[in-house]
């Protein structure tokens, strides 16, 4: 029997992204910073952000298919980067519209 290569086409298009919101989440309900942005924004900035971010990821997420050591560490990763890039990301354009809203 043939394998199903459409199930496994979804989950490595899905599954990363996935890893990237659950990082976006698990910052802010584990590890709030001080400043820290509420999880809609961080959420609705780490739509266009996990494009950018994940996509990359998936060639090399295809290729460790066969390692399971290799596929945790690229979720892994991928994860690191929804925890420390999204809220500095949101955070930094949070205060970017401030200031633009101080000189008009």
């Amino acid at each position: 029997m043939e394998p199903n290569y459409d199930l496994l086409n979804i989950a490595i298009g899905t599954i990363p992204f996935l890893c990237y919101f659950a990082g976006i989440c698990i910052r802010k309900v584990v590890l709030p910073g001080p400043d820290s942005p509420p999880l809609s924004h961080q959420l609705l900035i780490g739509i266009p952000m996990s494009l950018a971010i994940v996509c990359p990821f998936i060639p090399i997420l295809k290729s460790s298919l066969g390692d399971f050591s290799a596929l945790g560490i690229t979720l892994g990763v991928i994860i690191e980067h929804g925890m420390l890039i999204n809220e500095t990301a949101t955070n930094r354009l949070k205060k970017l519209g401030q200031n633009l809203q101080k000189t008009t």
